[in-house]
């Protein structure tokens, strides 16, 4: 049976302003971007892939620096003997403007331009579907109407968001009904920055493989591309990791901790310094807090920060109350905790945004100094 081993990769966004990341590492980081597409070659070379599938999203918006379009160009050449195929995203539409009309592509490079199209690879006995974003919105499915050659292995690069209906989303909604009725073997789709899975509608697969390296907080854990074979009706694919460093959010319960030193502590010992120096995260501390007790986490940063490579603090401890002594207590703070403790017990409150304000009474009446703009 005729087989062909493809790499897909996607939504790399370079030159990404990494805002949640301080200068020097956003600095770092749009590096660091640059050493993963590198080594997601490497790694098409190494595995001898026939084709490489770019699934949208290689730039971010607005602006490319020079010799970001540069290194792309340089990479691309090292794999002149493997057929490489570009479907432009939301991020990066084909157009006028488009930056992938700045770079003098090699010729094993092939860009689709808009509406659906196919490019026939008679060595590989394949067919390569794709098309592309000309604007940043696509309201209106572009897989539709497909038609296949039977006797050919049947793939496609498209970006969009998986919908249900066809009209569901403005990132070229996408129907598992489309998907189930296109005929095609497999395809290889961006957008979405998490490993979707190698799934299947009917008799065609597809999959998103995600972003190949986390670019905030909203994109946590390992990052990487797909890699494998893909046959007439089967396909034997696998997730690969690619990212060099992960973002992590953790939650620490630092109950009963009455000092700096105790909740530094706290955090230290529940990561392994390995992961702490080498990854970046956002700590939530969690659990209940003796009221008299005011964290500020600028002070906690600066405890904990020479232990990571990066770390960004969220205090969402709450106050820790003494539910039979406020029943019995008619001072302003006690009368203050049972009217927010009554009014959390309705329905329609926020009790996010009671919690905060029972926190930050009770510290005030506490006789502590609060900071409203740590509750902003």
């Amino acid at each position: 049976m005729k087989k062909i081993k493809i790499l897909q990769a996607g939504d790399l966004h370079f030159d990404t302003p990494f805002k949640d990341l301080n200068k020097n590492i956003a600095l770092i980081s749009k590096e660091e971007l640059l050493e993963v597409f590198s080594k997601i070659i490497d790694i098409a070379m190494e595995n001898s892939v026939d084709i490489l599938l770019l699934t949208g999203d290689i730039f971010d918006n607005l602006t490319v620096n020079k010799k970001t379009l540069i290194f792309i160009k340089n990479q691309i050449e090292k794999i002149n003997n493997i057929r490489v195929f570009i479907s432009p995203g939301n991020h990066d539409p084909y157009n006028e403007k488009s930056f992938y009309k700045m770079i003098n592509w090699p010729d094993n490079v092939y860009i689709f331009k808009g509406n659906l199209e196919s490019v026939v690879i008679e060595e590989l006995k394949t067919v390569v579907f794709g098309s592309a974003f000309n604007e940043h919105h696509v309201r209106k499915g572009m897989l539709k109407n497909i038609t296949v050659n039977n006797d050919y292995i049947n793939i496609m690069t498209i970006h969009g968001d998986i919908s249900n209906t066809d009209e569901g989303n403005d990132y070229n909604p996408i129907t598992l009904k489309d998907i189930g009725s296109s005929g095609l073997d497999y395809i290889a789709i961006g957008h979405r920055h998490n490993f979707s899975g190698i799934l299947r509608e009917n008799n065609t697969y597809y999959a998103y493989a995600g972003c190949p390296q986390g670019r905030g907080f909203d994109e946590l854990d390992n990052k990487g591309i797909i890699i494998g074979e893909i046959s007439k009706g089967a396909v034997d694919l696998s997730f690969h990791r690619t990212s060099k460093r992960n973002y992590y959010v953790k939650e620490i319960d630092i109950s009963n901790s009455v000092s700096y030193e105790d909740i530094k502590l706290k955090i230290i010992s529940s990561l392994n310094e390995e992961e702490r120096k080498n990854n970046l995260y956002k700590i939530i501390l969690k659990g209940e807090i003796e009221p008299f007790i005011n964290l500020k986490e600028d002070v906690i940063l600066d405890k904990v920060k020479d232990d990571f490579y990066f770390v960004k603090v969220i205090d969402k401890t709450e106050v820790k109350l003494d539910f039979d002594k406020i029943s019995k207590d008619y001072s302003i703070k006690g009368v203050y905790a049972k009217k927010l403790l009554e009014k959390m017990e309705e329905e329609d409150c926020n009790k996010e945004l009671l919690k905060m304000a029972l926190k930050l009474g009770i510290q005030c009446l506490s006789y502590e100094e609060v900071n409203l703009n740590d509750y902003k």
